[in-house]
């Protein structure tokens, strides 16, 4: 009897070291080693903003290509609407401009307008949108032209990334890009540079349910397209500013909506073990519903993500629990067996080897939490 219930567990045991194999597998695995035919490795999450837009010091620019500067301001009125899964947020507020002499004389060589002379690159819905001129472009007693402009519509997040998710932190930028292809890098540059001097960024509405505001700032950037819009004047890059507001979620508020939950039903499948031996009806039942409520309890929280090509921090506490309980209920259904087939004589010997079991499965799967907590937070 010994020997059987010692073979069964060591197949139990390699049976879930098998399954761990195969997640850490999938999870390890590089991208574009599955079969098909060869082709460029898929970009990663976010790769085409990095590869394509860099920060700048404008001041660099402006000395390296004698580029005209444009002093530029944002003001963001009112900040709402803010969806993860579909990547977009909703801002009004106010942009404005100024430029010296230089830049107005190649306006009205060139025939472009003010208006024209910048547009809001990661803006959606274009036709729900508003972009209205807040006045005239003024002529300043320096000399210089000024143009305001008011704004309004739904804009796209670029990069978000959840690897600490459920504890949050984003960014939403607005971003204010050069328009006219003649005022690219190439041509006859103009970069945007932050006003400074303008004061606060954001205005008292600007604030989004559940997030605190952890600051905002102007950031300069260059945006390199990789193509010549078919203007045979190689590739074009334009001068960019990012009115980026960056968002953390509440730990605490976190904490409670979607890691207690979790730990709740890791905490009655720990102490599972802790019933008698004996009670093998009542042990099977307790793996199987926590299993059913791990499912509802991740699909509830991965609603309200986008569809991600990696695991948050929750997912991979989630992939934990899912092991431990399905490694639980194969020690029960074992376990049951073992009594099951166990001599009257011999029985009160199984039960007291259950419970040695029992309490090395216990103590194993706490340090495996915390261990995998650990790593979890680190990747």
């Amino acid at each position: 009897m010994r020997g059987r219930r010692g073979r069964r567990l060591a197949l139990l045991v390699g049976l879930a070291l098998v399954v761990l194999g195969l997640v850490l597998a999938l999870a390890l695995r590089p991208a574009g080693s599955g079969s098909g035919s060869p082709s460029a490795p898929p970009l990663g999450q976010g790769q085409p903003l990095r590869d394509r837009v860099r920060r700048v010091d404008p001041q660099d620019l402006i000395a390296q290509t004698k580029a005209i500067p444009v002093k530029t301001g944002m003001y963001i009125k009112n900040l709402h609407g803010l969806s993860l899964a579909e990547r977009i947020f909703k801002a009004e507020g106010y942009y404005w401009l100024e430029w010296p002499q230089r830049l107005q004389d190649l306006l009205e060589e060139t025939k472009v307008s003010a208006a024209d002379l910048v547009e809001l690159s990661n803006l959606v819905d274009e036709y729900d949108a508003v972009i209205k001129p807040y006045g005239e472009v003024t002529r300043l007693p320096s000399g210089r032209y000024r143009y305001q402009a008011r704004f309004s519509g739904s804009f796209y997040i670029p990069y978000l990334s959840f690897k600490d998710s459920p504890f949050d932190r984003i960014a939403l930028p607005i971003v204010l890009e050069i328009g006219p292809d003649v005022f690219a890098l190439q041509d006859q540059p103009v970069v945007l540079v932050p006003d400074r001097s303008s004061g606060a960024l954001l205005g008292a509405y600007s604030v989004v349910d559940g997030f605190h505001l952890h600051s905002a700032e102007l950031v300069p950037l260059l945006h390199a397209y990789g193509t010549s819009w078919g203007l045979d004047k190689g590739d074009l890059d334009y001068s960019t500013l990012s009115a980026v507001v960056h968002l953390d979620s509440d730990a605490v508020a976190s904490f409670i909506t979607y890691v207690l939950p979790l730990l709740i039903v890791l905490a009655i499948v720990f102490a599972a073990p802790s019933l008698e031996g004996r009670l093998g009806d009542v042990r099977l039942a307790i793996p199987t519903t926590a299993l059913l409520t791990l499912i509802f309890l991740q699909q509830a929280y991965k609603a309200s993500l986008p569809a991600l090509s990696y695991l948050t921090f929750l997912d991979w506490l989630y992939a934990y629990a899912y092991l431990v309980t399905i490694a639980l209920f194969f020690l029960f259904l074992w376990g049951s067996n073992a009594c099951a087939n166990a001599p009257e004589d011999q029985l009160a010997s199984v039960v007291a080897s259950l419970n040695r079991i029992d309490l090395r499965f216990q103590a194993l799967a706490l340090i495996g939490l915390v261990v995998v907590g650990l790593l979890a937070w680190a990747l």
